[in-house]
């Protein structure tokens, strides 16, 4: 294959992988890499991606955590785990933690307590806790809210 065919296949894949949901850069490496594009290639296609608007760190950053927050119940501690995983720097996951609304946050986490509560026989206090530092939520945020 000749490295124009190549980079025209590989920049369709990335163009396909990126519409379906906002991707970060990672993702799309990764995406490439199994496809066992090399580097190269690999490198222009991202940029390509990146100018042409399918590709966008902050955006998917953004897209990300609230999507996470509002459909899972997830807490920034675990958006944060999980954007770090994904290949963002710091300065991203910042941005992206904080297109969270902190009014929609609070309704959000007495909402799982609710959930919590709801499945409990007996409602414990330290299991409820426990859940909720899992989720992802802040400890201080915890103890103010229940």
């Amino acid at each position: 294959m000749s490295d124009d065919h190549s980079l025209d296949h590989a920049l369709q894949i990335g163009m396909k992988y990126c519409s379906y949901r906002e991707r970060s850069t990672k993702e799309v490496k990764d995406k490439l890499s199994k496809k066992e594009f090399n580097y190269s290639i690999i490198k222009d296609v991202i940029n390509k991606l990146q100018k042409l608007g399918f590709l966008d760190n902050i955006r998917f950053s953004k897209s990300f955590s609230r999507g996470k927050n509002n459909n899972n119940r997830w807490g920034k501690n675990r958006i944060k785990y999980q954007l770090k995983s994904k290949g963002l720097t710091d300065n991203e996951i910042e941005v992206g933690i904080n297109s969270i609304e902190d009014k929609n946050y609070l309704n959000i986490l007495k909402k799982n307590i609710e959930l919590y509560n709801k499945k409990l026989k007996k409602p414990d206090r330290n299991k409820l806790i426990s859940h909720l530092v899992y989720k992802g939520y802040e400890v201080d945020i915890i103890l103010k809210t229940i």
